[in-house]
């Protein structure tokens, strides 16, 4: 079938990668070249295709007519049978089954996972599925041995601290305007710009306007870029700065959530200026499934760079070694291990007593009482950081909105995407208060 769509969304078509990502704002033509791809699909084999919204109670009425629309245009309408749930292709009785997600939970969840020779899931308006788990159980039953499986997921970019946008974008740090493959996932980006021949010119107008009137809204809406939102933002006035701003000459300690199979392992080095009470971080290791014999690599490794203090030295007849100037040489003494604290996540005392006992660094369990004190402690600090993670989490890191008003903001931090920043705040707030440190609030 021959359709006007963007050449962008060929990989809809042939992309052999298992994950596809779609994103693009406004008017870029997503469903429809989902839709035409689809059922293009259901020709090459007999194997099934479960397309799925987050919220779609009556298929037969909201979605079912948005692809009967695509086969009317390319008069193929008497090839599919078209039921309330389901349409058909005639030749090879390749289905594309409609179900909602959100309809039960767990049942639902389990009528999903039933179906049977499924060889692609599509999660349309991707955006609306919160939570991570239940993507990765529908993914996992896409297992179809006979067939090629795909997993498609098409959206409007949300903010970032979706789960979408860390796992898809952030960790294998793919921009968000993005198109090509990497790693298994291959990209589509586009805009209406990119669908601006099926466009009418009242739409072209409007997005126009926005474009001069708030190009950041317009770049949310129409150019499908994530959106860094600032209500209810923890640290709104943390800055990032380049690495060479890093202060490597004051005293450092580090900071370690742990980790290991679908969290990351967050290690964040950190130091403290006294002159202009600024406190500096600096990302040292942020990935999944190390052990603690890793991260103790990790910590040695950086100390070993770091200059812990200077010493002088004295010949075999006890002089003090003297430059030419006459003036005692300085030698520099660097981070061993017994000289590197370690501020940890204390639910694991024996990863712990790991660090400590075997690799002799001077590893502690960080202070764990109430996370919502912690986080808010560190709000009354100047605080300049190094590393990509950081920045990620610094810009969604959010205080929890109120369940019946959304505008409203509770003082318990969201959890998720928050490895550095409990990093951070474990290492932080323990060292500091133990140092006599007081905030800018105290």
């Amino acid at each position: 079938m021959a359709y006007r769509i963007s050449k962008k969304y060929k990989p809809l078509w042939d992309a052999t990668t298992r994950y596809t990502i779609v994103t693009g704002g406004r008017g870029s033509g997503k469903s429809y070249a989902l839709a035409c791809a689809m059922l293009d699909s259901t020709y090459d084999d007999e194997f099934n295709i479960l397309y799925t919204r987050w919220n779609l109670t009556s298929a037969e009425v909201s979605i079912i007519p948005e692809f009967v629309e695509k086969m009317d245009i390319g008069d193929c309408r008497n090839a599919f049978y078209v039921r309330r749930r389901d349409v058909q292709n005639r030749a090879t009785g390749g289905r594309i089954w409609f179900r909602g997600i959100q309809q039960s939970s767990k049942n639902q969840i389990a009528k999903l996972k039933s179906l049977n020779r499924l060889k692609t899931w599509v999660l349309d308006e991707a955006q609306e599925l919160m939570s991570e788990a239940t993507f990765d159980t529908i993914d996992q039953s896409i297992r179809e041995k006979d067939a090629e499986n795909r997993v498609i997921l098409v959206l409007n970019p949300a903010d970032i601290s979706h789960w979408i946008y860390r796992r898809f974008f952030v960790e294998p740090g793919v921009p968000y305007d993005f198109n090509g493959t990497k790693g298994n996932v291959t990209y589509i980006h586009t805009t209406w710009e990119d669908n601006k021949s099926n466009l009418s010119q009242s739409f072209i107008d409007i997005a126009e306007e926005l474009r001069e009137k708030n190009p950041d809204k317009y770049e949310h809406l129409y150019g499908g870029k994530w959106l860094v939102r600032k209500e209810g933002l923890i640290y709104k006035d943390w800055q990032e700065i380049p690495e060479d701003e890093y202060p490597d000459g004051l005293p450092q300690w580090w900071g370690n959530d742990w980790g290991y199979g679908g969290d990351p392992d967050a290690l964040v080095r950190m130091c403290y200026d006294p002159v202009t009470g600024t406190l500096y971080l600096k990302e040292i290791c942020y990935q999944t499934g190390l052990l603690p014999r890793d991260i103790a690599a990790r910590i040695i490794q950086d100390g070993e760079q770091l200059v812990h203090h200077y010493e002088t030295k004295r010949d075999e007849n006890g002089e003090l070694l003297r430059g030419e100037d006459g003036e005692p040489l300085k030698f520099p003494v660097y981070y061993s291990p017994g000289l590197c604290e370690v501020y940890c996540d204390p639910a694991r005392p024996d990863s712990i007593a790991e660090l400590r006992k075997i690799y002799g660094i001077s590893a502690s369990g960080g202070v764990n009482r109430s996370k919502s004190e912690r986080v808010a402690w560190l709000q009354g600090f100047q605080v300049r950081y190094v590393g990509a993670h950081i920045k990620s989490e610094v810009e969604a890191y959010s205080w929890k909105p109120n369940k019946d008003d959304e505008s409203i903001f509770t003082d318990e931090p969201q959890d998720g995407n928050d490895h550095a920043m409990d990093a951070t705040n474990y290492g932080a707030f323990t060292h500091l208060h133990r140092m006599g440190i007081s905030n800018q609030m105290h």
